[in-house]
């Protein structure tokens, strides 16, 4: 099994840059933008790859995948 969350804040700090402008430059709202940080929600394609561009990566660099074991 795979749990799958976003590094969002953590690329998005490191690029310097708010959640007003990430929200400015990927076109969508900074709300938006604060309820995937929070992990409340979840993007869609799409707006991963909004997002990737407008802090100039990729979507998988905003991606963090961690791997769990069955415990049988």
């Amino acid at each position: 099994m795979y749990k799958i969350t976003l590094k969002l804040q953590e690329v998005r700090k490191l690029k310097h840059m708010t959640q007003k402008r990430l929200a400015v430059l990927a076109s969508i709202s900074q709300g938006h933008i604060s309820e995937l940080e929070s992990g409340n929600k979840s993007p869609t394609l799409k707006t991963l790859e909004n997002l990737a561009d407008a802090l100039k990566t990729y979507p998988y660099d905003l991606l963090e995948i961690e791997t769990f074991k069955n415990k049988s």
